[in-house]
């Protein structure tokens, strides 16, 4: 049922799943899109803010916060560096004309540097967002950042605080073989 779902919502929107990553993809939609998990991320948003896609992979959560930002988000800059996921993103934009979300085939910069003011944050990148967020990330102008920590919050609770944000830190949902503990980590102004 969910499945005959998901694959009616995204080709509907013209979305593209490749059949090599159909099971990985499908699971993406079905935590972006059934679940909302970026909800928290989208609610209470500014005018003209600019949205930062660090692990776009193939687009869902772009997606989300274009649909879900309501004519509030300007633009949303999608950071993916694995190369098949970069070219379905690509694939999923050129379908479906949402052209101010703008593909960058590139990880997320090693640490943060300010791009733009009135900005948010959805990072997903596997254990690297403890280079990204760092005691020398500048993160001026950044409202609001929804981040999966890989490994345990470890310092990323301190840094966000020692920058001016509030931060709340969920319970790991699951332990990764190899990352160790995975959970969402919220920081507000």
């Amino acid at each position: 049922m969910i499945e005959k779902y998901a694959i009616n919502y995204l080709q509907k929107r013209g979305y593209f799943i490749s059949k090599t990553y159909y099971q990985y993809l499908y699971n993406s939609f079905v935590e972006t899109f059934v679940q909302q998990q970026y909800r928290w991320l989208v609610q209470s948003l500014k005018p003209n803010t600019t949205a930062i896609d660090f692990g776009a992979q193939a687009g869902d959560s772009a997606f989300y916060l274009f649909y879900e930002g309501k004519g509030k988000i300007k633009e949303i800059l999608a950071y993916e560096s694995d190369d098949n996921f970069f070219a379905l993103l690509s694939r999923n934009i050129e379908l479906t004309n949402v052209w101010n979300i703008l593909p960058i085939h590139a990880k997320a910069p090693e640490p943060f540097r300010k791009t733009k003011d009135n900005t948010i944050i959805k990072c997903d990148i596997e254990g690297a967002e403890h280079k990204v967020f760092t005691k020398d990330a500048d993160l001026t102008g950044v409202y609001r950042i929804q981040l999966e920590y890989h490994g345990g919050p470890k310092d990323l609770p301190e840094v966000f605080k020692s920058k001016g944000f509030k931060v709340k830190v969920d319970k790991p949902w699951t332990a990764d073989p190899i990352l160790g503990d995975v959970g969402w980590l919220y920081a507000y102004r």
